[in-house]
């Protein structure tokens, strides 16, 4: 019995120091990523005054870029939100202001952040999802820089992205993306103008967003490493337990309402205020797209 308890205490202790090892190894990863500086010059786009092109990225603000949802109606930033075990991360004031970023950046480099997820220093984003919206074409880019030119400056300087050692780990194995620069693919061509289309293969470009909570396979399922507080995401693929049985009647409700199928109203974590600004190209490209999925179960993220 003795030996047993013995090789039992050995095995632990080797599993402990294996688990050890390899949080370091990833976390030294992590930093060495976001520490890199990538050799991409700021883009040749300029800020314009068009009331067309203005509209434009005011829109793009106020639904496929989500930017309202963290960085507020003000666009002016909040207080680092704390993740838990994963870090603590605020979100940046986005306008000219004291603290804004819009104050530091030129529109070259504000067009960089988004399209290739890197900072002025050349540095990589952390937990901004510019992945999501890096296929933007050049005029949408444009778009976004000359309606950010025109908010009201808020005066807010905001605390520094923390990620703790669970958050570096969870991002080395895919599980929640915080190193930004390194999932975007810098080489991909991005056209000059692409229109919002009713298909299946524009939809495929907004559902980019929806990854982050409902995962890759957009089955959804509890999200790696998020606080138990946070709401289970649903599965949005035409699977029993996801949105077979729904139409798209059903779909415009959801986003108009809030409300479910079943009468529930969502859960406020999702940022029903984005998609209900979609126009109706958007909204039917994103339905077309989820209907074309495979049929997963819930929870195979």
């Amino acid at each position: 019995m003795k030996k047993l308890m013995w090789a039992l205490a050995g095995a632990v202790l080797l599993v402990v120091v294996g688990a050890a090892a390899f949080a370091f190894v990833q976390a030294a990863a992590f930093d060495a990523s976001v520490n890199k500086v990538y050799p991409i010059p700021e883009l040749d786009i300029r800020a314009v005054s068009d009331e067309a092109v203005i509209a434009r990225g005011k829109h793009l603000v106020e639904s496929i870029g989500g930017c309202l949802e963290c960085h507020g109606r003000d666009l002016g930033g909040h207080p680092s939100e704390d993740l838990g075990p994963i870090g603590v991360v605020p979100a940046p004031n986005l306008t000219t202001g004291r603290g804004g970023i819009a104050a530091r950046y030129s529109d070259g480099q504000l067009a960089r952040l988004v399209r290739h997820g890197l900072r002025a220093s050349g540095k990589s984003l952390r937990f901004m999802p510019a992945q999501d919206i890096s296929w933007w074409p050049d005029d949408d880019l444009q778009a976004l820089v000359s309606y950010l030119r025109t908010v009201p400056p808020v005066d807010r300087t905001l605390g520094e992205t923390r990620i703790a050692l669970l958050g570096k780990v969870l991002d080395r194995i895919d599980a929640i993306p915080l190193d930004v620069a390194r999932r975007i693919d810098h080489e991909a061509p991005r056209p000059k103008t692409l229109r919002a289309q009713p298909t299946a293969e524009y939809g495929a470009l907004l559902a980019r967003g929806c990854t982050g909570c409902h995962g890759e396979h957009f089955s959804g399922g509890a999200i790696p490493g998020a606080p138990s507080e946070l709401p289970v995401p649903a599965n949005i693929t035409p699977h029993a337990t996801g949105l077979a049985a729904a139409t798209e009647a059903d779909w415009n409700r959801l986003l108009d309402l809030g409300i479910k199928r079943d009468g529930q109203p969502l859960n406020p974590f999702m940022p029903i205020q984005n998609l209900r600004a979609l126009d109706s190209a958007e909204r039917s490209a994103l339905w077309e797209f989820l209907r074309s999925l495979p049929p997963r179960p819930f929870g195979e993220r």
